[in-house]
């Protein structure tokens, strides 16, 4: 037990910090500029101090790091991604660049692989039907199977209705304190390629085991466990919080996000009427609703927004505490009522809805 135990601890420590930075301490002139220092890098071109003749070596390199696999190595990154995720998202959007291979790129190549490995495995899974419909629509259309094909951009679409829950619900945390939203678009970046990457694995170890892989039960699989497990592994290196503060907001996070979407989902059907109908009552139904959508939207953030900075323990009074989430309320109730009289669903109701219908029950 007290090597196993030893072994962990020496695990958790690779985790926080794997990298030892070190000088090479010995003079050396640059071969490029002629300067003279003791670092590794020559601090007036940036050149690497040292370079010894071009050998074969140099010429596999120089191949590998037009994939990703020379400096910055996209295969450590990736085992990273797998191993200390939150602490990798941590250590880049906190400064730390180049700990990492560019994130956005990672997510192209490795979404890339995805579909030639899906395409080696099963070509009929890629093939897309042809389009029939006009104007605007036809627009919609395209573009949601270019998303069917690349699902690198499907994956980080999707993630990045994220990006304003995990903002708000992740505000106050003990480590990234005051994150921002474009942070927050990395931070979504590094678990699209994640996310895809577990898919990967998956998928291939399903199809070498079993010669089957079966899209809708994996798909299931994905946004039923491995999508909560993930967040809540991420969140809780990320952000520092303990066990259950990490577990009631990655939970929050999910329907939160579905509430973006819809929200998403409403404004670009109104759109849709207006150039297609005008003025019509599918215009007023999709803007009502979408009003609705915003102001729970915004309720959610104003409770969050109470719980993280717990300022009833600063004696401001309870009515100080809740006044705006109670205001915020009332004309959620109100947008409510006049949805249901008019027949139409209100947010809490789609959203739940929504979710059900996403894992499949």
């Amino acid at each position: 037990m007290g090597f196993i135990k030893e072994k962990y601890q020496r695990f958790r420590r690779w985790q926080e910090n794997p990298f030892d930075f070190q000088d090479s301490h010995h003079p050396h002139k640059c071969c490029n500029c002629g300067g003279e220092s003791d670092n590794n890098y020559c601090p007036r071109c940036g050149q690497k101090a040292v370079y010894g003749p071009i050998t074969w070596k140099s010429v596999w390199q120089g191949v590998m790091d037009v994939w990703g696999v020379g400096t910055r190595s996209l295969p450590y990154s990736l085992w990273q991604l797998l191993w200390r995720p939150g602490y990798l998202m941590r250590d880049y959007i906190s400064g730390k660049r180049q700990v990492s291979f560019p994130p956005v790129k990672m997510l192209v190549i490795v979404g890339i692989d995805s579909l030639m490995i899906s395409q080696w495995i099963d070509p009929e899974e890629v093939k897309t039907a042809e389009v029939t419909s006009t104007g605007l629509r036809y627009v919609v259309d395209v573009v949601s199977q270019w998303l069917d094909v690349h699902q690198e951009w499907s994956v980080l679409l999707g993630f990045s209705f994220l990006i304003l829950p995990i903002w708000s619900l992740f505000r106050e945390a003990p480590k990234c304190h005051r994150h921002s939203l474009p942070q927050g678009f990395y931070i979504q970046v590094f678990i699209g390629t994640q996310f895809i990457l577990v898919m990967m694995i998956i998928y291939f170890i399903s199809t070498l085991c079993f010669h089957h892989y079966d899209g809708e039960f994996f798909g299931t699989l994905g946004f039923v466990v491995l999508i909560p497990l993930m967040l809540l592994i991420d969140f809780k290196q990320l952000f520092g919080y303990g066990w259950w503060g990490t577990l009631w907001r990655a939970l929050l996070a999910v329907p939160m996000g579905l509430l973006v979407l819809k929200i998403f989902y409403l404004l670009g059907r109104a759109t849709l009427y207006l150039f297609e109908k005008g003025m019509g009552p599918g215009l007023w139904e999709s803007l009502l609703l979408g009003t609705d959508r915003i102001v729970l939207l915004w309720l959610l953030m104003e409770v969050v927004g109470v719980i993280n900075r717990k300022e009833w323990r600063d004696d401001c009074g309870w009515w100080q505490v809740v006044k705006r989430p109670a205001v915020v309320a009332l004309i959620y109730l109100v947008i409510t009522v006049v949805c249901y009289s008019l027949g139409y669903e209100g947010g809490f109701v789609s959203i739940l809805k929504s979710y059900i219908g996403l894992i499949g029950l």
